[in-house]
């Protein structure tokens, strides 16, 4: 077996030995997205009203639509507390392919927009599936040697409780977080096999798919970027040539960052002429008590309470913050995490030592590049909900494309750190403590909110 082919054995090798747990993992991940699909209340989701009627819109013909001039329908008044700028629909400010896409499937449906709003959601638990998929095999690729590492990375995302709010509900980002994932996987793999050219130009059009999905879809390029470069670096050294690594390189990034700008420039300048830049984020900041909530960074940065909502985002406070967790539930949460975030920290501090004493790495070269890219990720979306922090109120959920990045620095410290005897047993009380977190939401907060007596979300028009 060459020196190629041995990494490739050792990944299916982990999906044979993985085969038992990955269906049962499906399973049960379909199982609970459906009944959060029953359970949350129709229209409750974020700019879930913004964004069924923007597909509407393109499956009946009417156009993109312009921010202001757009107005939601009458029998959307009931769910107006769950829409940023009621009657205007904002999210037609928005690149359209999420809509475009679904469209389509919106006219199959049978008429009644209960139905077709519930149909719909179950194109995002799909798409939540694929991102679960792509969590696995991004595991599977960096750590092909460790069971809590394969399984819990998955486990994370699917189990992670906004994550299953975003793929239960009408939302673009649902799509954005498959299509961020996507990228950082294939990133993942040209470093690992090497950057084909069909490869690069399959990088292309994902990341042209994601940026007519979401403008801050851009955020990943510098992971992209990252990842030729230091496969460039690579490159330069086998060759000896420093002009055929440069041609790579520049050939590389006309495809993988040209590319995609170049297919996604007639939306940047349709939204300069009607918006005055590219985003559309100065019409955005116009929306009252909307852009009224914009801070300065350092305002953001030096808040606790800017971070302590932030992390009640990124677990809890469901449909516009209308549920949150009960402060005992956060805590709970946030000490587990922070022990996760000491495990990370003691992890790297013992891997700087053993490079200092000239020991053996606790990692391989990739698997730390793999670390790198994946950690870049998760501080770029990070100054993405604060630079939406600067134009308008920001919610963590911003952040959600790098779940991959979040939950391998979760639980990468743990692999590394615990002692061989204790590592089988952190899985199943992974397993245990986010399947009962979910199970703990369902039944403390969401149903009592949507059905409970005088429930909050039990609105009809």
């Amino acid at each position: 077996m060459t020196t190629a082919q041995a990494p490739k054995a050792s990944q299916r090798a982990a999906t044979r030995e993985d085969a038992g747990w990955l269906a049962p993992l499906v399973l049960l991940f379909l199982i609970k997205q459906l009944l959060l699909v029953a359970i949350i209340g129709p229209f409750t989701g974020h700019d879930e009203v913004d964004h069924f009627y923007y597909i509407q819109r393109l499956a009946a013909g009417d156009g993109l639509g312009v921010v202001g001039e757009v107005m939601l329908p009458e029998e959307t008044k009931p769910y107006q507390k769950y829409v940023a700028d009621y009657p205007n629909n904002a999210e037609v400010i928005q690149p359209p392919l999420y809509h475009a896409l679904l469209a389509p499937i919106s006219r199959l449906i049978p008429r009644g927009v209960e139905t077709n709003l519930y149909a719909l959601r179950l194109i995002s638990v799909v798409i939540g599936l694929a991102a679960v998929w792509l969590a696995y095999l991004t595991a599977r690729l960096v750590f092909p040697d460790s069971p809590l590492l394969r399984a819990g990375v998955p486990i994370f995302v699917a189990f992670q409780p906004q994550f299953s709010f975003e793929a239960a509900i009408v939302n673009h980002d649902i799509l954005v977080i498959a299509l961020f994932s996507l990228v950082v996987y294939l990133t993942l793999r040209g470093l690992h096999d090497g950057f084909s050219p069909r490869l690069e130009l399959l990088l292309g059009f994902v990341v042209a798919a994601g940026l007519w999905t979401k403008t801050s879809f851009g955020l990943v390029l510098p992971v992209m970027v990252l990842g030729v470069w230091l496969a460039w670096r690579d490159r330069r050294r086998e060759w000896g040539d420093w002009l055929d690594a440069w041609h790579w390189l520049v050939g590389s990034l006309v495809v993988t960052v040209l590319l995609p700008l170049l297919l996604v420039a007639p939306w940047f300048v349709r939204s300069f002429v009607l918006y005055g830049d590219p985003t559309g984020a100065r019409r955005l900041q116009e929306i009252p008590e909307y852009g009224d909530q914009a801070q300065a960074y350092w305002a953001m940065l030096a808040s606790k309470e800017f971070w302590r909502g932030r992390l009640e985002d990124f677990w809890g406070n469901y449909g516009w913050r209308q549920v949150p967790f009960d402060p005992g539930v956060y805590r709970l949460i946030w000490t587990l995490w922070a022990a996760a975030g000491i495990a990370l920290l003691a992890f790297l501090i013992r891997a700087l030592v053993r490079r200092r004493r000239h020991l053996p790495p606790m990692l391989s070269r990739f698997q730390w590049r793999a670390l790198r890219l994946l950690a870049l990720s998760v501080v770029l979306l990070v100054y993405g909900v604060l630079y939406v922090g600067t134009i308008q109120f920001t919610q963590s959920r911003f952040a959600f494309p790098g779940m991959i990045g979040f939950a391998v620095l979760t639980l990468v410290g743990v692999d590394r750190w615990l002692p061989g005897r204790l590592r089988p047993l952190a899985l199943p009380l992974l397993l245990v403590l986010l399947v009962g977190l979910n199970v703990l939401v369902s039944l403390r907060f969401l149903i009592p909110f949507y059905y409970g007596p005088g429930g909050g979300g039990a609105i009809s028009p």
